[in-house]
C-alpha cells in the first residue's frame, strides 16, 4: 500500500512595505502592530483567538473565552513590547480596562470591529 502525500507549498510572504502597521502609543510605549486583518504578520495565537471572537461575537463569548482572548493579546504585546508590562504596572489605574482600550484602538486603527 502506498501513501499518497498531499504537498502544500506555503503562500509567499508579502512585501513588508505592504504591511501598513497600526501605530499605537500607550503611555511612553510606542507600538507598531500588524493590522488585525493582516494574517501574514499576525502570530497564529492571535489569529486563533481573533477568529473565535469574530465567529461567535464578543457578547456571545463565555467569560473564560474573553479572558483567554485578553491573555493571548497581552502575551503577544508583552513579548513584542516588554516595556508595556512596566508601563501597565506603574501607570495604569485599571490594567484590564487599559488592555481593552489598547485592543479597541488596535481594531479601530486597522478598520476592524473589536466586538465583531
Amino acid at each position: 500500500m502506498t501513501d499518497n502525500i498531499q504537498t502544500i507549498t506555503p503562500t509567499a510572504i508579502a512585501d513588508p512595505e505592504e504591511a501598513r502597521p497600526v501605530h499605537i502609543q500607550y503611555g511612553d510605549v510606542k507600538m507598531d502592530l500588524p493590522r488585525l486583518d493582516d494574517s501574514a504578520n499576525l502570530p497564529t495565537s492571535v489569529i486563533i483567538v481573533g477568529l473565535t471572537a469574530v465567529s461567535r461575537g464578543w457578547k456571545n463569548l463565555t467569560q473564560e473565552e474573553k479572558i483567554n482572548f485578553m491573555a493571548t493579546i497581552l502575551t503577544y504585546l508583552v513579548r513584542e513590547y516588554p516595556l508595556i508590562e512596566r508601563e501597565l504596572d506603574t501607570k495604569s489605574g485599571d490594567k484590564i480596562a487599559d488592555i481593552g482600550r489598547i485592543i479597541d484602538a488596535w481594531a479601530q486603527a486597522g478598520k476592524t470591529d473589536p466586538k465583531a
